[in-house]
């Protein structure tokens, strides 16, 4: 996202926005007073839908509108399997640990959000009264992908005030034939540390992440002196902050197939509505033709298309899960399992990457290494 994100409020479609954006804080660029300005070049058109919000539309009408799981296996096959399910009051820390982190199987929790006050307050309505003046960005596409360009459909992106994405984000109805507008990883825990009051890790997760960040700072300091952000290990606590972020946006919103970077693991805990999720597992990764030249590992599949198995071959012999994600719970998704998600009614999500001392450590150090590499280009 924040290497490929555009903001294009003019190319944007956002022909339901009409009423609703009239004033609204949008990026533009105004042309300057010209005497006699030169004949303009026609404008390439850009197509107001994509390939998967129209096969996402495909999907919807195959079920009805009526998303369940039972209607997903008529779609998937029945080679499909559906993501196992366990009540959190039934797992132990060392148990998620061996059996899906280390032993590498997603898992969904039920009841897993009971004393989040995320639950009890957080709803679309309630950021736009707690956070009136915050400016977001919405995409129409997620990942963003350079490839897009090729296909002259790149991700548009627009600048709005939360209150107004809100408002749109309401109104956004199934009739609507370009693809909604999506707040897509936001760091909202970053801006309003408050919000970290709200949610917990879970119970069942042993998330060594802080506890990795501060021994890479400590090797950094040499047994004395500043740690690597310069302010006695600040730098862990930002870099811990920054892997937690909300995903929130009207029904037809899509994450497309990928992995998430440097061996992260995740996990996505439903505050409101449902969202569909289908993974595959890491040894499936050749009959998912990742695409190169991508900031993230990415791939053109795209589950819901009825002509996948026709425009990818491989993608047939590919291990699908799925799930229906209900509100009130969690997937676990370990690192290397491609994912892809679409939210089926209007929702909330907070998603958060981690890791652990027994499976993934050496993808922290490695994104370490990269944020420094970074840091060191801008001092340059």
């Amino acid at each position: 996202f924040f290497f490929c994100c555009r903001v294009m409020a003019n190319s944007v479609n956002i022909n339901s926005l009409a009423s609703v954006l009239s004033g609204a804080s949008l990026e533009e660029t105004k042309p300057a007073a010209m005497a006699a300005p030169a004949p303009a070049k026609p404008a390439r058109r850009v197509p107001s839908s994509t390939p998967e919000y129209d096969s996402f539309l495909s999907f919807a009408e195959r079920c009805d509108w009526t998303f369940t799981e039972a209607k997903c296996e008529e779609i998937f096959g029945p080679g499909a399997r559906v993501i196992e399910r366990r009540d959190q009051a039934s797992l132990t820390m060392e148990q998620v640990a061996q059996d899906y982190l280390v032993g590498s199987k997603p898992l969904i929790v039920t009841g897993s959000l009971e004393t989040w006050n995320a639950k009890k307050t957080w709803d679309p309505d309630w950021f736009a009264r707690t956070y009136p003046d915050d400016v977001v960005i919405a995409n129409d596409r997620a990942p963003a992908r350079k490839v897009d360009r090729m296909t002259l459909r790149p991700q548009s992106s627009v600048r709005i005030k939360l209150p107004q994405y809100v408002k749109y984000m309401k109104s956004f109805g199934r009739d609507e034939k370009a693809p909604p507008l999506y707040l897509n990883g936001w760091h909202a825990f970053k801006e309003h540390a408050e919000l970290c009051d709200d949610i917990e890790s879970p119970a069942w997760i042993e998330d060594h992440t802080v506890l990795i960040l501060q021994q890479i700072d400590k090797a950094i300091a040499g047994g004395g002196g500043k740690g690597a952000g310069g302010e006695d290990g600040a730098w862990v606590h930002n870099t811990d902050v920054l892997l937690n972020k909300v995903f929130m946006g009207p029904a037809g919103n899509i994450t497309r197939l990928h992995f998430d970077a440097h061996r992260a693991h995740g996990w996505l805990a439903q505050v409101r509505g449902r969202k569909l999720f289908v993974l595959f597992p890491p040894a499936d990764s050749g009959k998912l033709y990742p695409l190169e030249g991508e900031a993230t590992t990415q791939s053109p599949c795209d589950p819901l298309d009825p002509s996948v198995c026709e425009r990818y071959p491989k993608y047939g012999g590919a291990s699908l899960q799925y799930a229906i994600l209900e509100e009130g719970e969690t997937i676990l998704c370990p690192d290397g399992w491609w994912h892809f998600a679409c939210s089926l009614s209007p929702s909330v999500t907070v998603m958060r990457n981690f890791y652990h001392a027994l499976s993934n450590v050496h993808g922290l150090v490695g994104l370490f290494a990269n944020l420094n590499k970074k840091k060191n280009k801008q001092v340059k």
